[in-house]
């Protein structure tokens, strides 16, 4: 009973997950004006965070909670994981594209060709199948032991506390070039009074605005994986089943949160949600009418 929060709060920001990175595919996939390449960083992100909405969460409620498929949990487990990892490191993915893009502006367009995006992207999917699920598969195939603590070790520090690290320091320089770009932009005003530029300024600054956003909250959802990763390196403790409902839940708010980021704070996603919107309500409108009459 101590755990039945988890089981009936963990169904929301599941649902959100689902439907909220589903819409953002179904939106940068049908609409031209979002085929752009740092909107592939997105839609990657956006695949992997609607997995986890979709299987972990799921996945453990019906097979482990309700004892349904059997057989088949341990498979569906490291799906989830896999879908976890992946989240993790398209994110990482995304944060090299877009600290290129606000601390190294003038490099991007040179750097950031469409083949290395689509590296990028690759190895954000390849890394996790490699390091993780396939091997949990061959181990769970029975060709495999990966009982050493130094093998699990070894994926955690490269899975987990590496990239933590990583987009910690990346928020950090994203968020002080922010803050020097508001900064030069509030002179310039005061000196120059420009408003155009002050709008060029405001473009930069929303983009950071959308990855600032996105990893604050990715850093804030996993501090209690990170914290029980480094007491199981230090000392070989696993977290209790309570933690571990709690982190469970954290990982599904993350997946749900991206999403509302994008439509809230991305601004040609919120232009085109805006424009979808404006075309469905005269329809709906219409209609009504014409009942009415």
């Amino acid at each position: 009973m101590a755990a039945s929060w988890f089981f009936i709060a963990s169904w929301f920001p599941s649902a959100v997950a689902i439907f909220g990175n589903g819409l953002i595919i179904f939106m940068i996939i049908s609409k031209t004006s979002l085929h752009t390449l740092p909107n592939g960083f997105v839609i990657s992100l956006a695949l992997a965070d609607f997995a986890v909405g979709l299987i972990y969460f799921p996945i453990y409620f019906f097979c482990g909670k309700l004892a349904f498929c059997e057989n088949s949990f341990g498979y569906g487990y490291d799906l989830a994981v896999l879908a976890i990892y992946s989240s993790v490191t398209n994110l990482c993915a995304m944060s090299v594209d877009r600290y290129i893009a606000i601390v190294k502006p003038l490099r991007y367009v040179a750097w950031m060709s469409s083949r290395r995006a689509a590296l990028l992207v690759a190895l954000a999917w390849i890394i996790p199948l490699a390091l993780d699920f396939f091997p949990a598969l061959c181990a769970r195939l029975g060709k495999c032991n990966l009982t050493n603590k130094a093998l699990i070790s070894s994926k955690m520090i490269l899975l987990e506390i590496v990239p933590c690290l990583f987009l910690l320091i990346i928020t950090i320089q994203i968020m002080l070039t922010a803050r020097k770009h508001w900064w030069q932009n509030a002179r310039l005003r005061a000196q120059l009074r420009i408003p155009l530029a002050y709008r060029r300024r405001y473009r930069e600054i929303s983009t950071a605005m959308v990855i600032i956003i996105v990893l604050v909250v990715f850093l804030a959802c996993y501090c209690v994986e990170l914290y029980s990763v480094v007491r199981f390196l230090l000392n070989a403790s696993t977290p209790t089943l309570e933690v571990f409902h709690v982190i469970t839940f954290l990982i599904i708010v993350n997946s749900a949160a991206n999403p509302i980021a994008y439509a809230m704070f991305k601004r040609d996603i919120r232009k085109e949600l805006r424009s979808f919107c404006r075309h469905s309500r005269p329809a709906d409108v219409t209609q009504h009418a014409g009942t009415a009459v």
